[in-house]
């Protein structure tokens, strides 16, 4: 089968090579999922002042894995991003997956620290709900792209959109700029859903489109 991208000159052979072998996102989740430990556990209340959300809480983690996990989630083409350009559906299929292989390690960790106002029903509640997603951390600094444009993925649609933003500065495309970015890394991040103070889910407005904008641009 014909990878979906491959790599410019600008990322190693050897590290190319490595990431152009993970023949199935399977592959991906096992690297992720085995290489997996928590370094920190929060609830984090709404700050701002979107509709709905005001009072609401989520469970956040960050997550420390290996370098050739975290590369092969994020930049090899059968891993996370590569899903959602399948499909949409196929790409939240892959974030569910992840979350629900890791919800027990999650969970476990979240115990020692929960509190009454969020405790761990309403942790599970946040993982469980349709905005919970995984990421790479962003304020990891190895994560970070220079200023000046670098396409190290060689995705037609992804390059496009990338020197569209690069040259014009359009608002819409501007993700693509790092979506064609392949960052190096150990820091993965789990946000959960936004709950009420009766544990229901709040759907943030400004994510309606996650799953599109990962397809489009390679970012969000």
């Amino acid at each position: 089968m014909i990878p979906l991208w491959d790599f410019t000159d600008l990322i190693p052979a050897d590290r190319s090579g490595m990431l152009l072998g993970l023949r199935s996102f399977d592959e991906v989740l096992h690297k992720v999922t085995s290489t997996c430990t928590v370094a920190r556990y929060k609830a984090e209340a709404f700050r701002g002042n979107r509709d709905g959300l005001q009072g609401c809480m989520r469970a956040i983690f960050l997550l420390h894995v290996d370098f050739a996990a975290y590369d092969g989630f994020f930049n090899s083409p059968v891993g996370y991003r590569a899903q959602y350009c399948v499909g949409s559906n196929i790409g939240e299929f892959a974030n569910r997956q992840m979350l629900n292989i890791l919800r027990p390690t999650l969970i476990a960790s979240a115990g020692s620290v929960a509190t009454q106002t969020f405790c761990l029903d309403r942790v599970e509640l946040s993982l469980n709900a349709a905005d919970a997603k995984i990421w790479i951390d962003e304020n990891e600094p190895a994560s970070h792209p220079p200023q000046a444009l670098q396409v190290h993925i060689n995705y037609l649609p992804w390059i496009q959109r990338a020197k569209r933003a690069d040259e014009l500065q359009e608002e819409e495309f501007i993700g693509a700029t790092r979506g064609v970015f392949a960052p190096i890394g150990t820091r993965l991040e789990i946000k959960g859903g936004w709950l009420d103070e009766n544990g229901l889910e709040m759907r943030d407005p400004t994510k309606t489109h996650r799953s599109e904008d990962i397809a489009l641009n390679g970012y969000v």
